[in-house]
């Protein structure tokens, strides 16, 4: 039963980033895209898993559903929904991981906070007279994504997760230079979206191998 989840996890995945990612809006579209991380979340709940990864993973589930419909109201549920989602996974970041103050003890966990704050603030500038009204939703996303990062470098013992979480990250971050700044030629209309699908589902899958164990 794991197993078969995993398979169709990834079938799913690789369905939607070979043939659905740049097709107009629609059921199919949604039900295939929703299938790749709802099936996580069903190896999840299967597993015995946090609850709170649990929530994390419907909730990303949730925004992949909205996201896959075109106009403005689907992207900003879904927006909202990932909102949501990289809030739970701070509290189980914290719930499972050492204080803090461990960060500024450790020279690579250090590292990597300096280094996802520079390109979260450095992304933000590079977009900022292109967010419009969008400017106070993208800011608190924004904030959410760094205290997710932040939070998963305090883990201990969970590196996958720690991956996963620095590539959840770049996949937003990939989505927001798509989505605000770049609109024409193959880096924003293939290139980027791909690595914004891949590194996204390659995220999930490692969030979830950093607290169950993948394969049965």
């Amino acid at each position: 039963m794991l197993t078969l989840l995993l398979f169709v996890s990834a079938a799913t995945s690789l369905l939607y980033g070979s043939r659905f990612f740049a097709a107009s809006g629609g059921w199919t579209k949604a039900v295939v895209k929703t299938g790749a991380v709802g099936a996580l979340a069903l190896y999840a709940f299967a597993s015995g898993a946090p609850w709170l990864l649990l929530a994390g993973l419907v909730l990303s589930s949730l925004g992949d559903f909205f996201l896959a419909f075109d106009g403005e109201k689907p992207f900003i549920a879904g927006l909202g929904s990932f909102l949501l989602a990289h809030v739970v996974y701070v509290v189980l970041f914290r719930e499972v991981g050492l204080p803090l103050a461990v960060i500024g003890a450790e020279t690579g966990r250090l590292v990597g906070v300096i280094a996802i704050v520079v390109v979260c603030l450095g992304l933000l500038a590079w977009l900022w007279a292109h967010l419009g009204e969008m400017r106070a939703p993208v800011v608190a996303y924004t904030v959410a994504i760094l205290a997710m990062v932040v939070s998963a470098l305090a883990l201990d013992g969970r590196p996958t997760a720690i991956v996963g979480a620095f590539a959840f990250a770049i996949s937003d971050s990939c989505l927001a230079a798509i989505t605000f700044r770049l609109k024409e030629g193959r880096l924003a209309t293939l290139w980027l979206p791909l690595a914004v699908w891949w590194l996204y589902w390659g995220a999930q899958v490692m969030i979830l191998a950093g607290f169950v164990r993948l394969g049965g």
